[in-house]
């Protein structure tokens, strides 16, 4: 049976703007329905199997053979401490780019668990958190493309640090929600926070931010 889903929730799959989607579409990597939703299955075969390239050039790290982790909601970190960074197979240090991607896609993998997990230490809801994780995670890719654009080494157009990260160095850190849930003193529903932040308007990230401000 084929699975199927809009491309705003297509873009909460992956973790990407839906701007992002919308050019996926526009250059042939997503397969849609003939009432307009996207094949999940299909498109994330395309995906997977674009050239791996990030900068106009070839991938240091680890290809993921697989298609892009789970659906954003379970795109969290834990609720104990995180998990030590995985081995991102460092660059040479002569390409110092690299290793500025490296860095910051390692940011972008850990800071929506982190915010999550903060949340729930400050006494918010579980819907906070869920919609923190995602926002955070995005907020930060973008700010970080933006900066790697304004030292004039922006990433290939398909490219988000999100998938950077994903592809490349490990994947976005998992929350273990059973722990968040049972720290916030609420029973876990992943379907109903899900159900809920599909329904959110949809939010923008920063668009004045950038390495010079805060």
């Amino acid at each position: 049976m084929t699975t199927t889903a809009t491309k705003a929730a297509f873009a909460r799959r992956h973790k990407v703007n839906r701007s992002t989607v919308n050019k996926w579409e526009a250059r042939g990597h997503l397969v849609m329905t003939v009432d307009g939703l996207v094949n999940v299955e299909a498109s994330d075969d395309l995906l997977t199997k674009r050239p791996v390239a990030y900068r106009g050039g070839t991938a240091k790290g680890p290809v993921a053979a697989a298609p892009p982790s789970s659906a954003a909601g379970a795109k969290l970190a834990s609720a104990s401490p995180l998990p030590a960074s995985p081995n991102l197979d460092p660059p040479a240090q002569s390409d110092a780019t690299e290793v500025v991607i490296a860095a910051l896609s390692t940011i972008v993998r850990e800071i929506g668990a982190c915010a999550a997990r903060r949340a729930v230490e400050f006494g918010a809801t579980l819907q906070m958190a869920f919609a923190l994780d995602v926002a955070t995670c995005l907020d930060a890719s973008e700010i970080g493309e933006r900066f790697l654009a304004s030292i004039g080494a922006p990433l290939a157009a398909l490219w988000s640090l999100v998938e950077v990260a994903d592809s490349h160095h490990g994947g976005i850190v998992e929350a273990d929600w059973p722990a968040l849930a049972e720290a916030a003193g609420k029973p876990l529903d992943l379907t109903a926070l899900e159900d809920w932040f599909s329904r959110l308007p949809n939010f923008d990230p920063p668009k004045d931010a950038s390495h010079a401000k805060c």
